[in-house]
Order: structure tokens, then C-alpha cells, then sequence
């Protein structure tokens, strides 16, 4: 089968079934009229309302499920890190900016050491302060098993993000010191992930994480006004946020749990919702006609396939690796998704200071990936075959139509492909497990996007070899030497350009050798009525919500 003709197929079957529609509004109707959430009255100051691609409102102890998109609407409006994301621009690549610490610098006497300057007169929702001995609770809660606030279903949400923190002490009362396990310039983007809450508020609710997440108090921008499990959350601006510039222009936002795009889109377009994230790509089209406005930008995701490398995988062979990502039609897949994404040259979109080439170049060729097949004893006779796991629902654009041409692509070279299909959570639960062990059992792969917006969470976690779940997300066990040298380069590299360049040479090895087969870079689309204004969407899996107004 073509790409032409896939695409044809494809396109008539991912079209928005009309039943499902009709019941996406009837269901969201019924909901957000239940909850008081319908069209606003003249005298009723409206929120924004977002339709958000949940089933439920992730917990809201400042380590939220559902990954970096729990941290996206149930993390950062409500609370802060020592050190934040700018999330303020879309032109140009999201950096890290000061948040609760004012300053920091490694201690230039130990370099598993780092200095953080508190930020003063912060103070969290509750009224209570943030400074040093609230700081070092926060700490405790995630480091220390003996702390009373210590809660361990909690913790294994957070403390992956942190693979090389190990505490915290105390110098004084605006100043803490940060361990690390070895010499760590990557300390920073990691510590961009442990969200501070209020001890004082803690203890208000009984010294229980589970009360504290119905009534949470953070720093942020945004204070919790109700929540109202599987219908919304009310969030209202922070008057006295810290940082006058991001205050709040909005009075309110309503987060609504929608969790099939289509009924999202019905959402919008009923007007039972002002915004919804994670759109259907064949949507934008009709989407912009009917007059509501779609935004994209350069995402740092990679939608890709991770490898498994465990006794028995076909991809153990580097040229599988490499005849697998060979038979990809990228501009066809483009085309697939109606531009929503740009074709994949590396783990990071060309733009990226990390991104650089080396003498595996991902292109369409067929016929090169056939020759290196038969080289690794494959043929007409004698296909691999390997068993991927699935999202049921979509994780940016890896939606069913995406892995069936993906499917398409590797059947037409030889390569025979069988799905298990699962929902979203379950997947990430999976990851977490490791390809070898049992629930990842006849397994070969899985289709989930990784965020390339830190050298952390992707590269170090995913692909260095001492990082195998349960201490890392290293799903497919994979390992390479040369690759675990140069992220431990990296990880040392403690000026800004030296990082970027020894992340090219991550990049340039990964490709060259295939360590997953990499598709395309998500665009992250947005819709939204032409009456929200102000929108940033930065180039960040997070989001600015505090930027926009409403008309």
C-alpha cells in the first residue's frame, strides 16, 4: 500500500464519527449544566473555560498523574519550582528562569553541591511564608522516608524527575544548599520539577495528602477556588503573585475534564467551552471555517516508537533499527496529520541548539531498508515480527491512524506489526515497569511521544543504561556506550554552550544508531473561540495561562 492510498483510507476513517459528536454534547452539556458551567449569564463574570484531554482532574498534591501534561493544568497554574520555565514567548525555545530561588550557582568547592538564594516575601495561598524551612519540608516530603509528610504513591510521581537529587539542607533562613549524587549541570532543569506546597496548609487538613489535594495551597499564580472531581476545577487569579508581570488578566479559569478529542471539539464548538488542548489534527480545517481560531508551534516532543532491547527482540539488530526508521514516509505521515507536525531529522526539530547530524540520515527509503533486512538474514520468507503497545486515545498526534501508517510503512519493507491496545494511563504504567517485566511481556515497543524540553527527563532518563526503570525510564533497556558517554559529558557540562554542543553529539549517536524510530515533532494544537485573546503558546510542553483575557 501507497502513502497516497493509506492516506486516502485513512483520512475517510479518522473523519469525527456523528454519534460520537452527538454525544460528546449531550454529555458535556448535561455535565457542565450540572455544574452551573453552561453559557454565562449578562450579570455572571464568565471564566475561560478549557476543555483539557482528562477523564478526571489530576491530583492536585503538587505531583500530579497523567505525566507532563497533569503538570501542565494540575502543576504550574497552581504552584511554583525554585526554578521555572519561561513560558512567556513562542519564538523561540523555552529556557529556565528564576522562580521561588532568586538566584542559584554551583558550589565552586564541590560541584555536587548548588547554592539557591530564596526568593523573599513569598508567600504560599494560605497565607503562611515560603522561605528556608518550608523549602526544606518540601524536600523531606520527597527524599526523606522517615518524614512524616513522606507519602510514597506521592513520591513515585515526583522524585523520577529529580534522578540525581538527593536533599537538601539548610544555610539560612533566605538560603538552601541542594546534593547532588556526582557533579550535576543538569541539576537545574530537574529541580524545574519539584513543586512547593504549604506545610502550614498540610497540617490545616490533618497531616493527609489526599485532603490536602481537595484544598491545596501552593505560590502561583492561581488559587483553588472548588474542585469537583470529573466534572471541573475553578481556578481564580492570584492577586498578590509574586511576580507583578504574571498575574493573572483573567479573574477565573474552569479546567473541564473532556477526555475524547471529539467530544473536546464538540465542546468548542457548542460554546460549553472557550478552549481545548490536544485537537485532532483532521479537526483544524473545519475547526478554523466555523470561524474558532487554531494555534500551533514547534513542540518539544518527539512522536516516535520506543525500541525494546530485551532477550528476543528483532530490534536488538541495528539494522532493523535502522531499516525500520528507513521505511517511514515522514512527508506522507506530515500529510496524515494536515501539517499539524514537521517530519523528524533527529530526537530534537532542526531548530533546537541541540540538534545535529551524523551519517544516518532519516529519509524514505524503501528499497535501502529491504537490502539491510536481507543483510540481517530477514526476507519474503522470514519477516520480523514485533507486537507494539498502543494509546487507545491519542498522546499528541500518535492517534490509531498515525500507528497504522506507521504499521503500513514497515509491512510494505517487511517488517510485520501487531498492536495491544491501551488506554493512556495504563501505557505510562507500563513505561514505568521496564520491557522486562511482566506486564511488558511479549512486547517489542510502544508508541508514546518524549519530551525533549530537558536533557533530563528524555535523554538521561530514557537512554542512559544505569537508568532502567525502577531509577529511570529506560523502558527498552537500551544501552550504548558511546551514548552513556556523552550524556555524562553533558551532564557535566556546566557552561550553556558546552551543554548544548555535547547534547548535539547525543543527538548525532542516538540517530546514527537508531535507538528508536523516530516519526515526527507534534505541533500541539490548540482551539478556541475568537473571543480569547492574548494566547501564548511557547514551545514547551507547558502552557501560559496567565497571559490571557477574554473578551
Amino acid at each position: 500500500m501507497t502513502s497516497d492510498q493509506f492516506f486516502d483510507r485513512a483520512l475517510n476513517a479518522t473523519q469525527p464519527n456523528r454519534r460520537q459528536v452527538v454525544a460528546g454534547i449531550a454529555g458535556v452539556t448535561a455535565a457542565l449544566a450540572g455544574s452551573g458551567l453552561g453559557p454565562a449569564t449578562a450579570q455572571t463574570p464568565k471564566p475561560i473555560r478549557v476543555a483539557i484531554a482528562f477523564g478526571d482532574i489530576p491530583r492536585l498534591w503538587a505531583g500530579p498523574d497523567g505525566g507532563f501534561q497533569g503538570m501542565r493544568v494540575a502543576g504550574y497554574p497552581i504552584y511554583d519550582a525554585l526554578i521555572n520555565w519561561d513560558l512567556e514567548s513562542g519564538d523561540r525555545a523555552s529556557g529556565l528562569v528564576p522562580g521561588l530561588a532568586e538566584s542559584w550557582k554551583v558550589d565552586p568547592n564541590d560541584k555536587s553541591r548548588w547554592i539557591v538564594n530564596l526568593r523573599s516575601g513569598v508567600k504560599f495561598h494560605d497565607g503562611s511564608p515560603f522561605d528556608a524551612d518550608a523549602a526544606l519540608w518540601n524536600f523531606a516530603s520527597v527524599f526523606d522516608e522517615k518524614a512524616p509528610q513522606y507519602n510514597a504513591p506521592r513520591v513515585a510521581l515526583i522524585r523520577f524527575r529529580l534522578p540525581f537529587v538527593t536533599g537538601a539542607e539548610k544555610i539560612d533562613d533566605r538560603t538552601i544548599a541542594i546534593r547532588t549524587t556526582g557533579p550535576d549541570a543538569m541539576a537545574p532543569f530537574q529541580l524545574s520539577f519539584l513543586l512547593f506546597v504549604s506545610p502550614t496548609q498540610y497540617a490545616k487538613v490533618g497531616n493527609d495528602w489526599d485532603k490536602f489535594s481537595a484544598a491545596p495551597s501552593g505560590t502561583g499564580p492561581f488559587k483553588v477556588a472548588s474542585l469537583v472531581p470529573r466534572n471541573r476545577l475553578e481556578l481564580v487569579r492570584n492577586e498578590s503573585y509574586w511576580d507583578a508581570k504574571r498575574i493573572p488578566k483573567t479573574a477565573a479559569i474552569t479546567l473541564v475534564p473532556i477526555l475524547d478529542p471529539n467530544a473536546r471539539i464538540a465542546a468548542l464548538r457548542s460554546g460549553q467551552v472557550d478552549m481545548a488542548e490536544g485537537v485532532p489534527s483532521d479537526a483544524i480545517a473545519s475547526l478554523k471555517s466555523a470561524g474558532l481560531a487554531v494555534h500551533t508551534n514547534i513542540y518539544p516532543a518527539i512522536l516516535k516508537w520506543n525500541f525494546s532491547y530485551a532477550p528476543g527482540s528483532p530490534f536488538l539488530d541495528q539494522r532493523v533499527r535502522r531499516a525500520a526508521n528507513l521505511a517511514i514516509d515522514r512527508e506522507g505521515l506530515v500529510k496524515l496529520l494536515d501539517g499539524a507536525a514537521v517530519a523528524a531529522k533527529g530526537f530534537v526539530d532542526d531548530s533546537s541548539p541541540w540538534f545535529s547530524e551524523g551519517s544516518f540520515k532519516l529519509k524514505f527509503d524503501p528499497a535501502e531498508a529491504k537490502k539491510l533486512l536481507a543483510e540481517a538474514g530477514f526476507g519474503p520468507g522470514n519477516r520480523p515480527k514485533a507486537k507494539i503497545l498502543i494509546p487507545s486515545t491519542g498522546t499528541g498526534q500518535m492517534s490509531l491512524a498515525t500507528n497504522e501508517l506507521v504499521q503500513a510503512n514497515l509491512a510494505a519493507v517487511g517488517i510485520d506489526i501487531e498492536f495491544q491496545v491501551v488506554d493512556f494511563v495504563t501505557m505510562l504504567t507500563v513505561a514505568r515497569g521496564g520491557a522486562k517485566a511482566p506486564a511488558s511481556a511479549g512486547l517489542h515497543g510502544m508508541a508514546i511521544p518524549g519530551p525533549t524540553l530537558d536533557p533530563v527527563s528524555f535523554y538521561l532518563r530514557g537512554f542512559d543504561s544505569q537508568l532502567t526503570p525502577p531509577r529511570g525510564s529506560n523502558w527498552g533497556f537500551y544501552s550504548n556506550p558511546a551514548v552513556d558517554d556523552a550524556l555524562h559529558v553533558a551532564q557535566q557540562a556546566f557552561d550553556p554552550a558546552e551543554l548544548d554542543k555535547a547534547m548535539g553529539k547525543v543527538n548525532q549517536l542516538m540517530v546514527d544508531d537508531a535507538a528508536s524510530l523516530l516519526l515526527a515533532h507534534d505541533l500541539n494544537p490548540w482551539a478556541m473561540s475568537s473571543k480569547v485573546k492574548n494566547f501564548v503558546q511557547p514551545r514547551n510542553w507547558f502552557i501560559n495561562l496567565t497571559s490571557m483575557s477574554m473578551d
